[in-house]
């Protein structure tokens, strides 16, 4: 393989892993190397400490995104949250790296480079372990390619430099974290308090009377007070400008006439047909699926795109009907046209084997210099196959186990450990010629072949399970809807659209028509993704658009289909109502009120003990022995850390004061107290707790975001591009 083939090989790997990159934790990681600097930027997307993040350079942070994910077709909306976290984070950090005096050399990066999961993937020694050698080589190569114009070693190129930003990221963010984490360490003051908290015990007895006990009928909260909560407490229910919208989905489906056209044109596939050749100025006849001599060539010219024919041999069949034929036909039979789903199909019977379901197989691999997944081979690549046929030579006399030729010669560490054994493997996922050979021979068989690891001496020590199975080749034509049809369903749309003269109207003429209606309530400008259809910015931009108003409807185009939507609510940007906030704050004031009147109660019992009050005000007395503030739990009564923390302030036969907790409202009183025993060493309890402060790290960015100076300025550009 070239270098250039292992440049293309690399970036086509290198972008399927982005995705994940994504989703993952995000310690600066960029997809794109490259910051752009607009000089004529007039609006900022977001600032964090000062830097400011252009919406020139947002935007095509976001295009490069979707661009270097389009297999997984991530939308804008995606794109675009994934853009802002990443920046932020990025700046966050990089602030931070700066105000802590923390730099990267060129060693640094290296190391930061060898460490990325896709670098140790692809550019790995024998031991897996990334090998800076072959990087190199392999940006060398990249260098000379693109000093001689080649394009492709540009995009190489740039996957190198995303590589280095990445590099630099990992190690700057290595060694900050790590400062902190040295910083995370406990005292033995801490650990000594750690013991106590855990060892320290009292014996205690409360009067206890549970929430329960108060009827919700008693405690009833109004709007008021829900409004008062909310004025008092605004974190947390701040609202953003949103919006509700209904919609239906308006198919495009075939018609029973686009059906049988397909049925026909799959049908004369079976006619040989005459053609006029321009080559030879004469006319030829052009073999139908019966009789064409090359059955393969036929199908893929005539499928439809994604039915490719592969030659493999099955057993089994998802349609009926074809599973029913099969085990009847004759090698040449046709089937069809039948319909399966949304296609008509033709099938031809090629050939019947007796194949095993799996086989297991033990092989030695011989490599050579240039290979890509063993970097360290020294042979040549004629010596590589020489070795590989006398190897092959000697398994097959059976002097030597294949075992001990495995541990001497394979370039398969894995396998040169366990006797070159690979296991019991299925008919799926190998290469045609490796795949023909381990289930169209007998058990006991030995062969060379190539793959690009190198050469292959495989054996097929076992096979199991051998029934009937076979070769069908199936030429599918998709029933796709007409331009009438497709028309059809647009008048459907106008139809179901023009009924807006109410969101009630609308709702009712789109269900007399026989549509769902799915109501998306209080989404943002930021929201853009719908229930049943994904990722849609463009919805969300129209819904905020300045001109629209509730009734207004627009069809949109998804997918093939039309989706028909109606603004149906606005809300402005301000606090929560009390309707909406009822949810969250009415158990809060519940509980409030509920353990005032219990407090009261308590506070109006006479009594110079626990179960005098307790008499008194008609509660419950729990006794609890050997409680410790590590496990602050009350038989009876469950986790109450307040009451437990109070009795533990208390002198022996002291009564507190009510304390309202958890679960309801408590009186304590403690008749022992044992405090524990000073212990010789606390090493053990500083390193755990050690451990436990350091297991905080994963927070720490989190905590930075909340701390840092961050303007979000998206909702406004992105209502900007709504209007």
């Amino acid at each position: 393989m070239t270098a250039l083939q292992k440049l293309r090989h690399y970036r086509g790997l290198l972008v399927g892993l982005i995705l994940f990159a994504l989703f993952a934790f995000v310690l600066g990681e960029v997809i794109s190397s490259r910051e752009r600097i607009f000089s004529g930027s007039r609006t900022t997307v977001a600032s964090v400490g000062g830097k400011k993040l252009t919406t020139d350079a947002y935007r095509t942070k976001i295009n490069d995104m979707m661009e270097a994910n389009k297999q997984y077709k991530i939308g804008y909306g995606i794109a675009s949250n994934q853009v802002y976290e990443n920046w932020v984070s990025e700046t966050v950090l990089e602030q931070q790296y700066d105000l802590a005096g923390v730099t990267v050399g060129p060693r640094g990066v290296m190391n930061g480079i060898l460490a990325l999961p896709d670098v140790r993937q692809y550019f790995s020694d024998a031991f897996g372990q990334a090998d800076e050698g072959a990087l190199r080589q392999w940006v060398n190569a990249v260098r000379t390619s693109m000093d001689q114009g080649n394009s492709e070693a540009q995009q190489a190129w740039t996957v190198w430099e995303d590589m280095k930003v990445r590099g630099r990221q990992n190690t700057l963010a290595s060694q900050y974290y790590d400062m902190v984490r040295a910083g995370m360490t406990a005292t033995l003051i801490d650990a000594k308090v750690e013991y106590g908290y855990q060892n320290d015990q009292v014996d205690g007895h409360f009067a206890y009377l549970p929430y329960a006990s108060v009827e919700d009928k008693d405690v009833a909260v109004t709007d008021a007070e829900i409004n008062e909560y909310i004025k008092k407490n605004p974190k947390g229910f701040e609202r953003e400008e949103s919006r509700d919208i209904q919609y239906v989905i308006v198919p495009v489906n075939p018609s029973d006439k686009d059906a049988e056209e397909v049925k026909a044109k799959i049908a004369g596939l079976m006619e040989d047909r005459i053609e006029f050749n321009n080559r030879t100025n004469a006319t030829d006849t052009i073999a139908g699926f019966p009789r064409t001599q090359n059955d393969s060539v036929f199908v893929n010219s005539n499928t439809d795109v994604g039915t490719s024919y592969t030659g493999k041999y099955a057993k089994t069949f998802d349609n009926q009907e074809e599973a029913d034929w099969v085990v009847k036909a004759r090698k040449g039979d046709i089937l069809g046209p039948y319909q399966d789903g949304d296609s008509y199909k033709l099938s031809k019977l090629l050939d019947v084997r007796q194949l095993p379901d799996s086989v297991r197989i033990s092989h030695v691999l011989v490599s050579y210099q240039g290979n890509q997944y063993v970097q360290n081979a020294t042979r040549t690549q004629p010596q590589a196959k020489a070795l590989a046929d006398s190897l092959a030579g000697v398994v097959r006399s059976g002097k030597i186990p294949l075992a001990d030729l495995a541990g001497k010669y394979s370039d398969d560490q894995t396998v040169a450990e366990n006797g070159g054994n690979l296991g019991w493997t299925g008919y799926t996922g190998m290469s045609p010629e490796i795949e023909n050979f381990l289930f169209f021979n007998p058990k006991g068989s030995v062969r060379v072949i190539e793959s690009p690891m190198g050469y292959h001496v495989f054996r097929i020590d076992d096979v199991k399970d051998i029934s009937t199975a076979y070769k069908v080749a199936t030429i599918t034509n998709f029933i796709s809807p007409s331009r009438e049809s497709a028309a059809v369903a647009q008048n459907k749309a106008q139809s179901v659209a023009g009924n807006n003269a109410s969101v009630e109207e609308f709702v009712a003429g789109a269900r007399k028509a026989g549509f769902d209606v799915v109501p998306v309530a209080d989404f943002t400008v930021l929201q853009t993704n719908f229930s049943g259809l994904g990722d849609q910015t463009q919805i969300t931009r129209w819904a905020f658009g300045k001109d629209v108003k509730i009734g207004d409807t627009k069809i949109f185009e998804i997918d093939g289909d039309h989706v028909v939507a109606i603004l149906s609510g606005t809300r402005s940007a301000g606090l929560e109502s009390a309707e909406l906030a009822r949810t969250k704050v009415e158990p809060i004031l519940v509980k409030e009120k509920k353990s005032k009147i219990l407090v009261e109660k308590f506070k109006s019992a006479k009594g110079s003990s626990v179960e005098d009050i307790a008499k008194a005000a008609g509660a419950e007395v729990l006794e609890a022995s050997s409680l410790t503030l590590a496990t602050p739990i009350i038989p009876g009564a469950g986790r109450a850390p307040k009451a437990v923390g109070v009795a533990f302030g208390l002198a022996e036969n002291m009564v507190s004061a009510p304390v309202a907790d958890e679960t309801g409202v408590f009186v304590a009183s403690i008749s022992a107290r044992r405090d524990a025993k000073p212990i010789e060493n606390y090493e053990s309890i500083q390193n755990m707790l050690t451990e436990t402060y350091r297991s905080t790290l994963q927070a720490l960015l989190p905590s930075l975001r909340d701390k840092a100076d961050i303007e979000d300025n998206r909702a406004k550009i992105e209502k900007m591009y709504g209007n």
